[in-house]
């Protein structure tokens, strides 16, 4: 991996929906992601801009995992999505020792010995993990473009058939019951969020970052609040001070409203935005020491200043005033905590057995998106 200051980790999914995609590499020119079996699912035209780190273990392992993913989605074919999701809440329980997991042995059994390491169980069902997360956050994304498609043509359908304001505003009131207004619409991905924050964790312990920090970039308000949660609560419980930290940044525009040629114009046009260095190098200063009160100064003027250059270049390029505040970047950095606090407190097996070293300098410092209108 190519040295830097910072790196933007999509955390803890390995799907990266195409309006957070817009989101985020409109305020940073490029992100990090994590690998299981397959890539990281990321829109074509973001490929570039997001690197992919896996773990770099021999074949056997890899035909150990293939082995045991493979028995997981077969059982989904017999069973269901929502049988194997069951399966999954009873077998991937946090802390229990991977070797007694009834399913894997029986998965693993006739293919090849089984491993006797206890680093290697808890990377193997790391790997296992994260691509079925994967694969079941692709089929919510779908099923989630699906709803808003009919949704489109429940909208049209009252206007054919001469729906007044009022039967059109019931409709957008339904519409938004089902999309909470602090989540943005692309995609929740809850599913066992604690497993998959420790799991995550496992692999980055194995990924090689010299001299790199990690930024937390998560999906949705929800996976700060599971990340944190439990870290708040040994805190409160041991009566030390609990301070959360949290601050918004900018604004972000309905990028995600543009059409593809206009998105990659918008995009250009970000490369020649002075504001937009000046907030990456006060955001990267911020990172290495988030205590410092004269770097959160300074990160959040920069901000300001960004989001300004945001809003003249969005209307210079004939966007939609009412889109200009579109997406809120909240910035999260709870003071005294460090990753490897936050992995310990969701994942202690994993944590004890490969090792914090690598997450013990790295404060914790998490951003994601909420709409606007939410905050």
């Amino acid at each position: 991996m190519k040295t830097k200051a910072v790196g933007l980790f999509l955390f803890p999914h390995n799907v990266l929906p195409e309006p957070a995609a817009r989101c985020f590499l409109t305020v940073w020119p490029s992100m990090d992601c994590l690998k299981a079996l397959e890539p990281a699912s990321v829109p074509e035209w973001a490929e570039s801009r997001c690197a992919q780190h896996g773990l770099e273990e021999n074949e056997n392992f890899w035909e150990r995992v293939r082995a045991v993913w493979q028995g997981y989605r077969e059982l989904g074919s017999r069973v269901g999505e929502d049988g194997l999701m069951a399966v999954l809440s009873r077998d991937w329980i946090l802390d229990a020792a991977p070797e007694s997991r009834g399913h894997i042995q029986s998965v693993l059994r006739g293919v090849r010995p089984e491993p006797q390491k206890m680093d290697e169980w808890l990377l193997m069902e790391a790997a296992v993990f994260l691509e079925l997360g994967r694969e079941l956050d692709l089929r919510e994304l779908e099923l989630s473009k699906n709803l808003e498609h009919v949704g489109r043509l429940e909208e049209n359908l009252l206007k054919a058939l001469g729906a007044d304001e009022e039967d059109t505003a019931e409709l957008q009131k339904a519409l938004e019951t089902t999309n909470p207004p602090l989540s943005p619409d692309w995609g929740h991905f809850t599913y066992l969020l604690r497993q998959r924050i420790g799991y995550w964790f496992r692999v980055l312990s194995r990924i090689e970052i010299p001299g790199c920090r990690a930024v937390l970039a998560a999906l949705s308000r929800d996976v700060v609040e599971e990340a944190l949660d439990p870290v708040q609560t040994e805190r409160e419980r041991r009566r030390e001070v609990w301070d959360r930290r949290e601050m918004f940044l900018l604004t972000c525009p309905r990028v995600d409203l543009l059409s593809p040629e206009d998105f990659f114009r918008w995009l250009r046009s970000l490369e020649a935005l002075n504001e937009r260095d000046r907030f990456r190098e006060s955001f990267e200063a911020f990172v290495q020491d988030p205590a410092r009160e004269a770097s959160k100064d300074e990160l959040l003027q920069r901000a300001r200043d960004f989001e300004s250059a945001l809003k003249k270049l969005w209307s210079q390029l004939g966007g939609e005033p009412q889109d200009a505040r579109g997406y809120r970047c909240v910035l999260t950095a709870p003071h005294g905590v460090a990753c490897a606090e936050l992995w310990r407190a969701v994942d202690r097996a994993g944590a004890q057995t490969l090792g914090t070293e690598a997450f013990d300098p790295n404060p914790a410092v998490l951003v994601h998106w909420e709409t606007a209108q939410g905050l």
